[in-house]
């Protein structure tokens, strides 16, 4: 009976002894399961916190590619409207330059028109100047030759009235017959009478 109690006793002190070995291994176990779930859960923190850093950095970088691509935009768009301002200020540097030829263009074809107005309003001046001096070159011609021509009549008809004057002392000087006995100058005396007569004619015509 002794024994018996005693293998009983020796058998549940060996399953007491199992028994708290197998507690105890349960325990560390759990005791390693616990901590195996501890650090699962703390490397899902980790994971999820490197995923959240990860994700943000990558929200970062997204922002700061749509920044960049924004002030590309914007700095594309500056210097497209600095190169159409500049364009548009070339263009309208270009027409005022342009404007301003044809102005001195027009300017110089309205001198050139007036001066070729005034040379010709000097040349009508001049030919109407030249018109009245040959008018009056004329007149003065015809009136010096009038004038030369009355002043050789009147020469004329002295020399006639000398001639006759002598032909008139002749007849103081007659013979018997009442012939002048000097010969009279009838010829030299017609001939002058005649040419005085066509004097005062063409001095009268003139």
């Amino acid at each position: 009976m002794k024994n018996r109690f005693q293998k009983r006793k020796a058998l549940l002190s060996l399953s007491a002894v199992i028994i708290r070995a197998v507690v105890a291994t349960l325990m560390l176990l759990l005791a390693s399961c616990a901590s195996q779930a501890t650090k699962d859960a703390e490397v899902a923190v980790v994971e999820a916190e490197r995923a959240a850093v990860e994700q943000e950095a990558g929200q970062v970088a997204e922002d700061q590619k749509r920044a960049r691509a924004a002030a590309e935009r914007v700095r594309a768009t500056e210097e497209r409207e600095r190169e159409v301002a500049e364009a548009r200020g070339r263009a309208a540097e270009e027409r005022q330059e342009q404007q301003a030829v044809v102005q001195a263009e027009r300017e110089r074809v309205a001198a050139i028109a007036a001066g070729e107005a005034e040379r010709e309003d000097r040349l009508d001046r001049i030919t109407e100047l030249e018109q009245q001096i040959a008018l009056i070159e004329t007149e003065v011609g015809e009136k010096v030759s009038r004038v030369a021509t009355l002043t050789l009549a009147v020469e004329t008809a002295e020399e006639l009235l000398k001639v006759l004057a002598e032909e008139q002392a002749k007849y103081s000087n007659t013979d018997e017959q009442g012939n002048t006995v000097e010969p009279l100058a009838k010829e030299l005396i017609a001939d002058l009478e005649s040419r005085k007569n066509e004097l005062v004619r063409q001095a009268n015509s003139l």
